[in-house]
């Protein structure tokens, strides 16, 4: 499978004619976090900052100055962007709640 660079669709799908294909299959999501290795061992998908290495996207170069880690990058769940400079944003569970009133008129 081949994937567009920045925009991560699927751009071309290849069908190899060998007798062995690798089958995939839904995993939990924890078992990212610790990955067997061939020499044993285990290992994280995840980087100690809880991005996924090599996941850069160009936007980080916009987004830096305003103080966003690796802006676009895949994350681990809990790890998003939410600060701009040292400011909290968009982590507030009740956010929209305090903000808007739904009017059922």
């Amino acid at each position: 499978m081949r994937i567009a660079s920045r925009t991560h669709y699927v751009d071309r799908v290849y069908v190899d004619r060998f007798d062995s294909v690798a089958r995939y299959a839904l995993r939990p999501y924890d078992d990212l976090r610790s990955l067997p290795l061939m020499p044993g061992g285990s290992r994280s998908v995840f980087g100690q900052d809880g991005i996924v290495a090599g996941t850069e996207r160009g936007e980080r170069f916009l987004f830096w100055p305003m103080g966003i880690a690796s802006a676009g990058a895949m994350r681990q769940w809990g790890h998003q962007a939410t600060a701009f400079v040292g400011r909290r944003h968009f982590d507030d569970a009740d956010l929209l709640e305090k903000r808007f009133v739904l009017d059922l008129k």
